[in-house]
């Protein structure tokens, strides 16, 4: 893959296939382009598919490719469509595909030990 750039059309119908496939209707595939800090993963949903109750992984967006998905914590929930982009809850949360789905989940990485600097004191 080119470290700079990626087409997110053609990935995603990669990934939407492999999540028809897979038992657990999603598959995902690291985004990597060349960034230090940066973490990237997509993530194909079949229709019905899911990332159950899990914690938030720091500071982390999530963008909608294709399709519509359901971002849900213990105080809210947000449908999110294709083109949309919302921050991930700080906490358990869970996500669901409505529809055939791809989505672009973007989190900081900083080195173990370290916050942010937006955070440090």
């Amino acid at each position: 893959m080119d470290p700079i750039a990626l087409h997110l059309p053609t990935m995603a119908d990669h990934l939407l296939a492999l999540a028809t496939e897979n038992p657990q209707r999603r598959a995902s595939q690291r985004i990597d382009l060349d960034h230090g800090t940066l973490r990237m993963t997509a993530i194909g949903f079949a229709e019905g598919g899911e990332l159950p109750d899990h914690r938030n992984p720091g500071e982390a967006v999530l963008q909608v490719v294709r399709g519509r998905v359901r971002l849900s914590d213990a105080t809210r929930t947000i449908d999110l469509d294709a083109g949309m982009i919302a921050r991930i809850p700080d906490g358990l949360h869970r996500l669901d595909a409505l529809e055939p789905s791809v989505v672009v989940l973007t989190a900081i990485s900083t080195p173990e030990g370290e916050r942010p600097a937006s955070t440090q004191v």
